[in-house]
């Protein structure tokens, strides 16, 4: 990635909720649980230590039995945050849903990294990874 030379446009939104999680195997979410994503970025219930909390689950994920993404669910953000798409880094310090609910790092004035070491941190979370083929376009959007 590079800095910008000049005028980027508006990567500019607001979201309320996270659609197209996939729900961990074998995991039942119940409507209104409190939810977050697992270490591999999979929808869970927020328990323990290894869950990253993002919000509420609006209706019921019944995977119990299936393999890890065999369906998908959402997350309501309770309110509406404003968000910033930022380029991504790549591998292997890209952000992936993995990162939602956590704190990413500047690359330069576009671009966002996992990479601490030499990089300030964003001023929020980030709560979406789109790719290039998503409507919105390949971007880590980070709370603003």
């Amino acid at each position: 990635m590079s800095a910008t030379t000049g005028p980027i446009g508006a990567r500019l939104r607001s979201i309320r909720i996270i659609e197209g999680l996939p729900v961990a195997a074998a995991t039942k979410i119940n409507q209104g649980a409190d939810v977050g994503v697992n270490a591999s970025g999979q929808l869970a219930p927020v328990a323990g230590t290894t869950i990253t909390p993002l919000g509420i689950a609006p209706r019921t994920y019944d995977n119990t039995g299936g393999a890890a993404g065999a369906i998908l669910g959402s997350v309501d953000l309770i309110r509406e945050r404003w968000v910033r798409g930022y380029l991504n880094d790549s591998a292997p310090n890209a952000v992936s849903t993995a990162n939602l609910g956590t704190t990413v790092y500047h690359l330069d004035d576009q671009s966002v990294t996992t990479l601490a070491t030499g990089h300030v941190a964003t001023n929020g979370r980030v709560l979406e990874v789109t790719s290039a083929s998503s409507d919105k376009g390949a971007y880590a959007w980070v709370e603003v």
